[in-house]
């Protein structure tokens, strides 16, 4: 099938076709193209073992990313009861985190793989079968995407449909990979490594990674505005673990990048913050 060569963030048309990436003329969102029908996305695959093994390697670093999450939407209030989306949740591990902090909150789950909830954490979490989502009664005080925006297929619909979902004074927060200074700076310098960085972090699992405007006009069909925002380091894997994405095979090369990053990781701020209120 030939896919139109538009933007499916602000329908404007498509550019920069490098390898398996696409740049829009206009919000300047960098894409995986061409689009993956939903059931290919590579990050509904997953299988149980795969899913326990993302997870044994991420543990600490998610801790401590859930913990700097949960500070910025809420200030202190360990006795409301709210109620919360976990949406594209996976293993369940955020209400872990989240009912340690806020014991009588509610928290729901859905994703696009239902299976991938831990049988470990299902007690802590009311799971919403993702067939059923759109249909579902219940609505929420905070809706969190945490890194999920960037792996939808449709960010677009999606948004609008969790507008839909929120109580009166409801939150979303969304926290998702931008572009950040290594993207323009290998572009302009060394074509090599910058394609490296494009098989390394766009790919059937990452669809979209974001910049300031396209993540706005994201926003177009909605009510919703940012209310809060900050730029963010983190890093969910070892360094290693983006290298081998990256497909080097140069161990020599490999070196220098790995003690690149550990070097100017603290320069990254690769990820985005956000609340959304209407």
């Amino acid at each position: 099938m030939i896919q139109k060569k538009e933007c499916k963030i602000c329908n404007n048309k498509l550019y920069q076709f490098i390898d398996h990436t696409a740049r829009c003329t206009s919000c300047g969102v960098l894409l995986f193209y061409p689009y993956p029908d939903e059931n290919k996305i590579e990050s509904v695959k997953l299988s149980e073992e795969q899913n326990y093994e993302w997870y044994e390697n991420s543990f600490i670093r998610k801790l401590e990313g859930f913990k700097d999450i949960i500070s910025f939407v809420f200030k202190k209030s360990s006795q409301k009861e709210y109620k919360i989306l976990d949406y594209g949740g996976s293993s369940g591990q955020f209400a872990l985190i989240f009912k340690s902090v806020f014991p009588k909150a509610d928290v729901f789950i859905t994703d696009i793989n239902d299976n991938s909830l831990f049988k470990e954490y299902s007690i802590m979490n009311k799971q919403i079968k993702f067939n059923n989502f759109n249909n579902d009664i219940n609505k929420f005080d905070v809706i969190f995407l945490n890194d999920v925006y960037e792996h939808v297929n449709d960010p677009v619909n999606l948004i609008e449909i969790l507008e839909k979902k929120l109580n009166d004074d409801g939150l979303i927060f969304i926290d998702t990979p931008r572009q950040f200074w290594i993207y323009p700076f290998f572009k302009l310098f060394n074509k090599y490594i910058y394609r490296k960085i494009l098989r390394g972090t766009v790919s059937g699992a990452h669809l979209q990674i974001w910049n300031e405007k396209s993540f706005k006009v994201s926003l177009r069909n909605t009510k919703l505005k940012i209310f809060k925002k900050k730029h963010y380091t983190e890093l969910t894997q070892d360094p290693e673990y983006y290298v081998r994405g990256m497909t080097i095979n140069n161990k020599f090369l490999k070196k220098i990048i790995i003690f690149g990053v550990s070097i100017l990781l603290f320069t990254f701020k690769n990820k985005i913050f956000v609340i959304l209120k209407k």
